[in-house]
């Protein structure tokens, strides 16, 4: 184990409060000038410090998937995914490897992230890019776990932000108007059982950014919750997220979805199997089917596929 791991363990260990060079020394079984190289190593990455002469130092932020940032903050395994192409492909190769679900896998960026129907997931430095593993027996409604994770976000973002958001069915967040979350859930069958093994729940979020990294074909659609810096950690983030994903489990939050539900109540556009056809959007029954109504009267309960609308401006 690094030096500077376990300084920053330490200073986790000690959050609010200042610990000594000396006691983190002695702890550690090294030099003092060994904990001042790893605090300035550490303070290199963006861990932010604050030394003091005689007294110590102080953790204030500190913005790095480490491993000892990631068991400090999630409530179940979580791995760093250093140049991921997707945590969701990053998941699976630990599945592959032996790794025992609940997981989860967390990115700073992603190279082949993708979201719904196949498209590509723009994931840029500044957002926060994990899946979550679940074990089919956690979950007790599998139909209604993708609106759960999009529940989940959007409590967290509230929660830490103190911002509205809105939800597009079914798994779309958005914040002033532009998608700030998106999430793609993949489940793996037990062939044996016939049954539900394990899922996995691919969450991107657009925490920070400039909007003029944005692609021009997104610029009108995608939007980030923070301009420029965030005030929060990306891991701290994703672990509520987490937190809140595998709480919900079992729960009731239909209704509370429902209600952040912006599509219900709109003319839309379902497009399924490369076909469009114009509807009204009239509610969402307790699978989380999206009820709409064809002109002529005809219905359905869409449980797939999706649907496009105008989105109002902020």
């Amino acid at each position: 184990m690094l030096v500077k791991d376990e300084v920053l363990r330490m200073l986790l260990g000690h959050k609010g409060s200042t610990v000594s060079g000396q006691e983190i020394a002695d702890m550690l079984s090294c030099s003092r000038m060994a904990v001042s190289k790893a605090v300035s190593q550490l303070q290199d990455e963006g861990v932010v410090i604050s030394t003091q002469k005689g007294v110590g130092y102080a953790l204030e932020k500190a913005d790095v998937l480490s491993s000892a940032v990631l068991e400090d903050l999630f409530p179940i395994p979580a791995y760093e995914a250093k140049d991921s192409v997707s945590t969701m492909i990053d998941a699976k190769d630990l599945l592959n490897r032996g790794a025992e679900a609940p997981f989860a896998v967390i990115a700073e960026t992603q190279e082949g992230g993708r979201g719904r129907l196949g498209r590509s997931f723009f994931s840029p430095k500044g957002g926060v890019y994990f899946s979550v593993v679940i074990p089919g027996s956690d979950i007790p409604s599998p139909d209604l776990l993708t609106i759960s994770a999009s529940l989940a976000a959007s409590r967290v973002i509230e929660r830490l932000t103190g911002l509205s958001t809105a939800i597009k069915w079914v798994n779309d967040i958005y914040v002033g108007g532009k998608k700030v979350v998106g999430i793609l859930t993949e489940g793996i069958v037990n062939m044996e059982l016939g049954g539900l093994d394990k899922a996995i729940v691919g969450i991107g979020i657009n925490l920070s950014g400039q909007s003029s990294s944005i692609p021009i074909e997104l610029k009108d659609k995608m939007g980030f919750i923070y301009e420029g810096s965030s005030p929060l950690t990306r891991a701290e983030v994703a672990a509520e997220v987490t937190k809140e994903l595998l709480a919900l489990q079992g729960s009731d939050f239909i209704g509370e979805y429902r209600a952040k539900c912006f599509v219900i109540g709109m003319d839309v556009t379902v497009i399924k199997a490369g076909h469009e056809r114009s509807g009204h959007a009239y509610g969402l029954d307790e699978s989380g089917h999206l009820l709409i109504e064809y002109p002529g009267g005809e219905r359905e309960a869409l449980s797939s596929g999706e649907v496009s609308i105008r989105f109002p401006k902020a």
